[in-house]
């Protein structure tokens, strides 16, 4: 039963039973008085003695008994009403203090469909919200630690070996022109590798912060991978990733930006090169339709990863993989960067490995609706 339905029957009870007492204590007084008279002639004669009498006392008892009734009606009905309430209201002040005290997987347990259930349910959504918005902190928090560490493993490797480098020109290990033109390009190749690094790391903070300027526009996305597969086909080729496309698209749009969509396709190119552990390594790229969603998958043959790997391939510097780690792996950037690019497009990006050996990364994004 409702709150508001035991409150309607307490109200009507608030009248009935006062009322249905008195009559029966006025009744009751009647009955005494008659029995007290029981002569008709004795009551005529007694009426004009003690009527008064007899009056003031029926109406002393029936005052009495309605002060009694009306007493033990409240005393009945707030326990009928406050015994629903005090339950849920009890159980809603112990979650609010398992919440308090860090206990964020406690949720309420309530069967009654009363007014009290959309409160206990809003309870369970807040603390489920409450945990998810905790683990995001953490989250986060770890991957700041995680993210200054790797800056200061990234940096200061190449940093060590420009300083040993410089230090070997001052002592004159470098003698000939040939030596210290090795020595130079070395430190330049260093100092590419930190700049190309605290690029990535600028581009990927100001995506993370949502100040990256994005100019998307309708890309018909057949051409697109078309264009850029023909463009970068050789330059690939010589980092020894030999590139193929298979197109089972070719009308459907997307809105993207073009510049952060060959980004996109570029990171995740350089990733299976940077990995892979023979020469040449096949990257067949598909394109198909699911749905409403536009996927592209990039498919190699190279090493892969574990499995418990894949969804945190994503990560900011994760790197942790043994079988796709080399001694050069670049900022570890690449694919966090990939994954921010495609979330401001509406789509999503995740990886599998492959039944015949390496890796697959897919993304989707919506399909453009035709005006």
């Amino acid at each position: 039963m409702t709150i508001s339905k035991r409150l309607f029957i307490s109200n009507i009870l608030m009248i009935v039973i006062p009322s249905v007492v008195t009559i029966a204590v006025f009744s009751f007084c009647v009955w005494i008085f008659r029995m007290i008279y029981q002569d008709p002639q004795e009551m005529r004669e007694a009426q004009y003695v003690s009527i008064n009498l007899h009056i003031a006392l029926i109406a002393f008892f029936v005052f009495i008994g309605f002060v009694i009734v009306m007493y033990f009606t409240n005393r009945f009905l707030i326990k009928f009403v406050f015994k629903k309430i005090e339950q849920p209201i009890s159980m809603l002040a112990t979650g609010v203090h398992q919440i308090s005290d860090g206990n964020l997987d406690y949720r309420l347990t309530y069967q009654e469909h009363d007014e009290f259930e959309s409160v206990c349910m809003g309870f369970n959504k807040m603390a489920e919200q409450l945990k998810s918005s905790m683990e995001a902190i953490q989250k986060s928090e770890r991957n700041r630690k995680e993210l200054l560490s790797s800056i200061s493993h990234d940096l200061r490797s190449p940093l060590t070996s420009i300083k040993a480098f410089v230090e070997g020109l001052l002592d004159g290990v470098a003698t000939t022109s040939t030596s210290q033109k090795e020595y130079l390009e070395i430190i330049k190749q260093k100092t590419d590798d930190i700049n190309s690094m605290v690029s990535q790391l600028f581009l990927y903070s100001k995506m993370d912060m949502g100040n990256y300027p994005t100019y998307p526009e309708k890309l018909a996305i057949h051409q697109e991978l078309s264009d850029f597969v023909l463009a970068c086909q050789e330059e690939y080729k010589s980092k020894g990733l030999l590139l193929t496309i298979t197109n089972q698209v070719d009308v459907p749009c997307i809105f993207a930006d073009p510049v952060q969509l060959r980004s996109v396709f570029a990171n995740i190119l350089s990733n299976s090169a940077k990995y892979k552990k023979k020469e040449f390594v096949h990257v067949h790229i598909f394109c198909t339709k699911q749905d409403d969603m536009i996927q592209i998958a990039f498919e190699d043959d190279g090493p892969g990863v574990q499995e418990d790997s894949l969804a945190k391939l994503f990560d900011v510097f994760y790197r942790e993989d043994i079988s796709r780690s080399t001694p050069r792996q670049g900022s570890g950037l690449g694919l966090a960067i990939v994954a921010k690019a495609i979330q401001r497009m509406n789509g999503k990006v995740y990886a599998q490995n492959r039944e015949q050996g390496g890796l697959r990364i897919v993304i989707e994004i919506p399909e453009m609706r035709q005006a």
